[in-house]
């Protein structure tokens, strides 16, 4: 079957199930619209923030004639502020202009506010070339897609003890630019939320889209789902959409917590032919088929890191990058886009993609390893049930390391065989040792 024709099959299967869930989506949007409004209102609020709050509003600019983006950084109640130190490449970050007082290091730039609303800004080059030569951030006369954490260097402060910020990010676009997104909620026109619970000081991370864009979006139980791309590219859109419509209750089934909102960005050449995950949202290049011809997704690969979040530590990144190719086939066979035999024949090519692998614990997991790590998965998961009778699965490992974030092989035995309440013969395995 070509990669057309198998896509294709797989696609009208996805989109007979969409009526089913239209009633459910409607509702969850109404809902949503009203907690927006709502969000709007507080931005707006002029005594929004508390005594223990300083306000943090950052604005980017697209410069399409210098590649370039502006970073407005506004700070109100910026008393509770000693000062700012941005770790920044001088190649990348440049013409930095603040109120109080500006010093600059060799590998930093630290900024002392001086007055209750203090401004600092700066120029942050866009273009990111990888060794391969794609492009994983660019900017074109009609759009630009980046990652605001290259943007927006990481950023060390000092404040009063207890105080924490609430930091907005507004993006202005050029006249003929029709819209801009981020992996953050609007609260009015152009202008998001960035709000990390875990973080005092909150900074505009994940990926961002803006210009002349085409997006379709989705509200699943409580979840926004975005699709943008420019205008005129090959982006699938709504066969991406449907896709994940499709397999939304498993998501929701297997990982329980859910963030907000899912941004998914993509574009064609010359930008990066792969995909990329941050917390919030993800890349992935417009060629890239929604099903591949092994069976597995770059789509949902790359939506299980975001929900996730796992992170592999020292030789253990095939942990996450096994889970997350064992959950883009795992996720449409429980769905039903893909019967048992299908999902039989996936694994045993998978097995021969990793039969000459002799070890999971490298740094970085690929291709053959990854393959051979979805296998060693595919039969723990089998163990877990059966000796739990049934009460227990890889869903269940999976949550409990999306509250730890950073595993290691040693985390991830562990948590295994507390589950099973006796060794694990599968992770007895020469390829852990």
């Amino acid at each position: 079957m070509s990669q057309s024709n198998f896509t294709c099959a797989y696609i009208v299967r996805l989109l007979t199930a969409l009526p089913a869930l239209l009633s459910l989506l409607s509702l969850s949007a109404c809902a949503t619209a009203a907690d927006t409004s709502n969000a709007v209102r507080a931005a707006l609020t002029n005594d929004r923030l508390d005594d223990r709050q300083y306000g943090v509003h950052y604005v980017f600019e697209p410069l399409i004639a210098e590649g370039m983006i502006r970073v407005s950084i506004e700070l109100r109640n910026a008393k509770l502020i000693k000062s700012i130190s941005f770790r920044h490449d001088k190649q990348r970050h440049l013409d930095f202009v603040a109120d109080g007082e500006l010093k600059h290091y060799k590998s930093s730039v630290r900024w002392e506010p001086d007055s209750p609303v203090a401004t600092i800004s700066f120029k942050s080059v866009v273009d990111r070339q990888r060794n391969d030569g794609g492009f994983d951030a660019y900017m074109t006369n009609d759009w630009t897609i980046f990652r605001g954490d290259n943007i927006v260097p990481t950023a060390r402060v000092r404040s009063v003890k207890g105080s924490e910020s609430y930091a907005t990010l507004e993006i202005k676009l050029p006249h003929d630019w029709s819209s801009a997104d981020t992996g953050w909620r609007k609260i009015k026109d152009y202008a998001f939320r960035i709000d990390n619970p875990e973080r005092r000081f909150d900074r505009p991370t994940g990926w961002m889209i803006a210009g002349k864009l085409g997006t379709r979006r989705d509200f699943l139980q409580g979840t926004e789902i975005a699709i943008a791309a420019p205008q005129g590219g090959d982006m699938q859109r709504m066969n991406a959409l449907a896709l994940i419509n499709l397999v939304w209750p498993e998501v929701e089934r297997a990982f329980q917590s859910l963030p907000p909102k899912v941004l998914v960005v993509g574009a064609g050449d010359p930008m990066w032919r792969g995909g990329l995950s941050s917390p919030n949202s993800f890349y992935v290049h417009a060629d890239r088929p929604l099903i591949s011809e092994n069976g597995t997704s770059t789509l949902l690969h790359e939506l299980t890191h975001v929900i996730t979040r796992i992170q592999g530590g020292s030789q253990s990144d095939w942990i996450a990058e096994g889970l997350a190719e064992f959950y883009s086939i795992e996720l449409m066979r429980r769905a039903g886009a893909m019967n048992q035999a299908r999902y039989d024949r996936v694994l045993r090519s998978l097995s021969r993609w990793g039969a000459n692998v002799t070890t999971l614990r490298k740094k970085s997991s690929s291709g053959a390893t990854t393959a051979r790590a979805v296998i060693l998965l595919h039969e723990l998961d089998k163990e877990l049930r059966r000796i739990s009778k049934g009460q227990f699965s890889i869903d269940n490992v999976t949550r409990d390391l999306m509250k730890k974030r950073k595993v290691t092989n040693k985390s991830f035995k562990r948590i295994v065989e507390e589950l099973l309440g006796q060794k694990s013969t599968v992770l007895d395995s020469h390829l852990l040792r």
